[in-house]
Formats: structure tokens, C-alpha cells, sequence
């Protein structure tokens, strides 16, 4: 009898033994590779998966929505480039850098995430992961000068012009690589700004030479500025397949030369923002132009890199996010016909869907944006998700999967939404209230169903100044969508009680505890 108890003993313990080491193994399975793909300036009714009405094709990404998870309240953390990404990257309103409300970077101006700030560069560098970015920074660069004395005037003057002051045969002082990417190629801003040239690992990899009409001479066309500064090789036609082939090849190499350590890429497409230039396989192949051909052509690059995760056998352990960096232009009015190969009509496609507004406004339609994510291991496929969400929360939902904790001084309007990719928790949202700027520097305060259009203050400081006349506009999302009818005389309170909560914001320096 005690030689048959023992031996229960014993195999109750290897037993337990067992089931601990399985549990352990299955809390420690392979950490995903992370893929964020940011479109520009593409809007929500672009993809046909989200918009019935859609004219044009997105074949790519309506099956990134058959097999994700679609956020249909997810919004840019600004309603324009620099903003939008800065709160991506940094999991900040840009509102709270030395641009202040409303501010853009001038092309060549100086690197704007401040020193010593945390990216989700650093974020996934500092957790194990090999880390990239191919296509648009727009986030400055700090250029090296044969004289530094003008180094305050490029910070701010958008339309520098002594191009010969600029060392561009040397590295740049400051860019990507000093942010947390080991490896970037790209741009530094918008396709057609200075310098209009590719840029790898902080260095140009062709000086660039050319003026406008010397580049018009070389190639019978240019979709630029009239005063870029152009480097030999360097074309519209050339650009969105040349950051297509190295966001392919970076994931390629990233499995091949180091398979047991994940990799994190984030790919800034340069589509389908200005130049609207469509390769010739695309043109036509869209029923809204030039712009629905532009947007084709992004669908096709998308759908390279998934495949190219098929190919290499990791799409399961991927998880990968596809949106963009704000709403859509409004091609309608005064566009530029020099940044257009074709026709600017819309033909009955409506870039923003149900909404109103466009790129730059407070309006629903200049920030509320696409957001697709797909994890096959972890997400269940084909599911919507209405929580609210910002472009801020990406980096703490990173952090909360890699269960790292970050500090105080880190996102600091930014709250993970891990629980909502899971299908743990998904709430109306995540945030008491989310904060959009217009590119004017007016605010709106976004809470539950309500969004509150705050005008008059135009900066901080006078967000905080009782003095500066303000204007109300309040609206029920849930009731109207396209924001027709203005509710703030039937709800004074509620207006108060928003406008305070803005007011707490900006003072506190921070929309989180």
C-alpha cells in the first residue's frame, strides 16, 4: 500500500510537471512580426470592403477586412501628415511640440519628436525586434549645413532655397536611424517635396542636383514643385514601386538572415497623396479617375507585401495594421493640375463615405480613417469593432502584447486597445475623450457619442485664455454621421462639461492618468 501511494505521488507531480511546462511553453509562443502599412491621404469610402458605394477596386484589402478585425471609429491623431504621424509614432498630440496647433514642418526643417522620447521604434528596438521603415518620414530631418547660422531660418522658412548650404553629400545629423530604425529607406516628407530625392539610413543615395526644369528636360514631365531640388534617377513613376520592392525586401531579409528574431516594419506609402500619377498598368482600371487609379495601384502593393508574408510562411504571426494618415483631399475645388496626370472629377465616388469634410478639418472626414487588423493567430477574422479609437493608442497596445510597461513620460495620450483585438473588452472606447486639431488650430473634443467643435482659440495658450471669444458646434455621431445639425443650444451643459475637459487637457500635458 505505501509503494502504491508513492508511485501515485509521484505520478500526480510529473503530471503536474508536464501540464506547467505546456502552460509556460504557451506563454511564451513566438512574438509576432508587426507590420504597419499607412496609407496618405486616403479616405474611409475608399475601400470597398467599407463602402458599398466604392468605384473603386480594392481587392487587397477587402480581403485584409474578410480575414481582420475593422475598427469602423478609428481616427488619424491629427487630420494632416505630421501631426497624424507624430501621434503615431510617439503616442503624443503634436499639438504639444514646438509647432504647436495647427503647425507643419517646412521641407527641410529639423527633426521635430524631441530628444530623449520614446517611438514605437524604440518600443519594439528595445523588446528584440529588428526594425525598419520604408516610404514617407515627415517627421524633419536634421540636414548638415556648410553654415550654420542659417540653421534657425531652415527650421521654419518652407520655401528655403540655398540649396548649396546644405551638405547633402555627408549623412544627415539627425533622421529615422535616430529614432529607433536600424534600417530606413524612404522620403522625407511628401513625394514632391525638397529634397526630392531617396534617402537611406540618414544619407541620400543620389546627391541631388536637378532643378525642376532641368528635371522636365530629362524626362518630358515633372509632378513636383517648381523649386525642387531633384536627384538624377528620382521620378514619380519610379518612387511607389521602388518603396514597394524594399518593404518586401526588408521583411525577406529580416526572416532569412535572422529567423528567430521578429521584425517590425512600418511602411508610410506615399499613396494616393499628391502627385496623383498612376503607373500605366493602372491607369483606367478604376471607375473614379485618376485618383481611384492611384488607389489601385496602393491596393497592388498592398496586396505585394501580404503575399510576400504568404510566401515566407510568417502571415499567421503577423500582426499587421492598414490605415491612413488622415482623410482624403478634396480634389474638387482649386486642385493643383500640375500634380495630376489626368482628370481631378470624382465620378460619383465619395473618398469620406457618410462623412463630411476633408483632409485638415475637424470634420469627421478628415480624420476618421481606415484601420484594418489582421492576426490570424489571435484575431478572429471578418469582425467590426465600433470602440474609438486613436492613432495615439497603437504604441501602448504594442507595449501591452510585449508586456512592457512604460513610463510616465511615454504616450502620454495614448491607451492600449489590446483587449478590443482580442475580443476581450471592446467599450465605446478606451478614453474618457480624444482631442482633433484642425490645420487653422482650432479643436474639437471627441466623448462617447458627442463631438464638441470648439472655435475661436487657435493655440494653447488661448484654449486657456477665457478671454478669447468661442463659438460651439456640438453633434451626436451616432444619429449624424455627416455632423448636419448642431445640438450645442439643446445641451449647454454638456458643452461646458467638453469644453473643460479640453481645457484640463492641454493644461495638464496629458489625456491619461
Amino acid at each position: 500500500m505505501r509503494r502504491l501511494i508513492i508511485t501515485l505521488v509521484c505520478c500526480f507531480m510529473l503530471m503536474s510537471f508536464i501540464e506547467s511546462t505546456e502552460l509556460s511553453a504557451a506563454d511564451q509562443s513566438p512574438r509576432p512580426n508587426v507590420v504597419i502599412i499607412l496609407a496618405d491621404d486616403m479616405g474611409l469610402g475608399d475601400v470597398t470592403a467599407l463602402n458599398r458605394q466604392s468605384r473603386i477596386p480594392t481587392p487587397h484589402l477587402d480581403q485584409l477586412a474578410r480575414q481582420g478585425l475593422v475598427f469602423t471609429d478609428a481616427h488619424a491623431a491629427g487630420s494632416y501628415c505630421v501631426p497624424s504621424r507624430y501621434g503615431l509614432l510617439t503616442g503624443r498630440y503634436m499639438w504639444r511640440t514646438r509647432l504647436g496647433s495647427g503647425g507643419n514642418l517646412a521641407n527641410f526643417a529639423g527633426t521635430l519628436i524631441e530628444p530623449g522620447r520614446r517611438t514605437i521604434a524604440n518600443l519594439m528596438q528595445d523588446a528584440g525586434y529588428q526594425t525598419g521603415l520604408v516610404g514617407k518620414w515627415h517627421q524633419g530631418i536634421d540636414w548638415k549645413l556648410h553654415d550654420e547660422s542659417e540653421r534657425e531660418q531652415i527650421r521654419v522658412d518652407p520655401n528655403y532655397q540655398n540649396f548649396k548650404n546644405i551638405d547633402f553629400a555627408a549623412p544627415a545629423l539627425k533622421g529615422p536611424k535616430d529614432y529607433g530604425f536600424a534600417y530606413s529607406f524612404g522620403t522625407a516628407g511628401s513625394a514632391e517635396m525638397n529634397p526630392a530625392a531617396f534617402i537611406e539610413n540618414n544619407r541620400v543615395t543620389v546627391i541631388p542636383t536637378l532643378t525642376t526644369e532641368q528635371a522636365k528636360k530629362i524626362h518630358g514631365e515633372w509632378f513636383g514643385r517648381d523649386d525642387n531640388i531633384i536627384a538624377e534617377g528620382y521620378t514619380m513613376d519610379r518612387l511607389v514601386p521602388t518603396l514597394s520592392n524594399k518593404a518586401c525586401e526588408f521583411v525577406e531579409t529580416s526572416v532569412r538572415a535572422k529567423p528567430d528574431q521578429p521584425f517590425f516594419l512600418y511602411y508610410a506609402m506615399t499613396t494616393p497623396h499628391n502627385p496623383i500619377v498612376p503607373n500605366e498598368e493602372f491607369v483606367g482600371k478604376s471607375k473614379a479617375g485618376t485618383y481611384g487609379d492611384f488607389v489601385v495601384e496602393l491596393d497592388h502593393h498592398v496586396g505585394r507585401l501580404l503575399s510576400k508574408l504568404d510566401e515566407l510562411g510568417i502571415a499567421d504571426n503577423t500582426l499587421l495594421f492598414f490605415t491612413s494618415d488622415n482623410g482624403p483631399v478634396d480634389r474638387t475645388r482649386g486642385y493643383p493640375q500640375r500634380w495630376v496626370r489626368g482628370d481631378t472629377q470624382i465620378y460619383g465616388h465619395d473618398s469620406t463615405g457618410d462623412c463630411s469634410g476633408w483632409k485638415g478639418g475637424l470634420e469627421e472626414g478628415g480624420h476618421r480613417v481606415p484601420f484594418i487588423v489582421r492576426w490570424p493567430d489571435k484575431i478572429k477574422p471578418g469582425e467590426q469593432c465600433a470602440t474609438t479609437i486613436v492613432f495615439n493608442d497603437v504604441l501602448p497596445t504594442l507595449a501591452e502584447m510585449l508586456n512592457v510597461n512604460l513610463d510616465s513620460n511615454t504616450a502620454e495620450d495614448g491607451v492600449s486597445f489590446y483587449s478590443a483585438l482580442t475580443g476581450e473588452s471592446r467599450p465605446v472606447s478606451f478614453h474618457k475623450a480624444i482631442i482633433h486639431n484642425h490645420h487653422n488650430g482650432t479643436f474639437a473634443v471627441r466623448q462617447g457619442p458627442y463631438k464638441l467643435m470648439v472655435k475661436g482659440p487657435k493655440t494653447i495658450n488661448e484654449v486657456l485664455d477665457n478671454s478669447v471669444p468661442v463659438k460651439y458646434q456640438l453633434y451626436d455621431l451616432d444619429q449624424d454621421i455627416a455632423e448636419s445639425t448642431d445640438i450645442s443650444g439643446k445641451h449647454p451643459e454638456k458643452v461646458m462639461q467638453m469644453h473643460a475637459l479640453l481645457k484640463q487637457y492641454v493644461k495638464a500635458g496629458r489625456s491619461t492618468d
